[in-house]
């Protein structure tokens, strides 16, 4: 059994053999399984420096202005913001979705602190195009308070359409 630390307060121990490892469950095609540091016992975040994006809920630091890529991505609350790195979140499951641009796998990201839905990655960009996408993350400007502390508020003239909308 090896054990190596990645981004983000994530531990990822790779398992040579069968163990038994409740309350955990292993990733099968991967035989890997991933321990959050959160959930023993301790919530370790990072803090961001300077003009940041944060947690509309309990303004958990998210991303900073300088990673943003771009601002003309939209969803299903309105516009939404294309970032290269975003910290302090947990991810969802993998699964395909159908959006303007084509067809994505994604990952919901949720803010580590409060659990929040606030955007998510791109794993892969099925269409040749787009694969400037993959690994880059999704926030929902609804959802989190820009560098001035402000929120967003969802108008009329944000209807869906855009960059980035699921289809469903």
């Amino acid at each position: 059994m090896g054990c190596k630390i990645v981004s983000f307060g994530v531990i990822i121990l790779i398992l040579s053999s069968h163990f038994s490892l409740a309350p955990f469950s292993l990733t099968a095609s991967k035989k890997e399984f991933i321990i959050n540091i959160s959930s023993m016992g301790r919530l370790f975040e990072i803090s961001l420096e300077g003009r940041m994006y944060t947690c509309k809920h309990c303004q958990t630091h998210l991303a900073i202005y300088a990673d943003l890529i771009s601002k003309s991505f939209h969803c299903r609350t309105g516009k939404a913001y294309l970032f290269d790195k975003v910290v302090n979140v947990t991810t969802g499951e993998k699964e395909e979705r159908m959006m303007m641009t084509g067809v994505h796998t994604v990952v919901d990201v949720f803010c580590v602190r409060c659990g929040s839905l606030v955007g998510w990655r791109y794993e892969i960009a099925h269409e040749k195009s787009q694969k400037y996408k993959e690994g880059k993350f999704i926030l929902e400007r609804f959802k989190v308070l820009g560098p001035d502390g402000s929120a967003y508020l969802m108008g009329h003239e944000d209807q869906i359409s855009g960059s980035d909308v699921d289809d469903v």
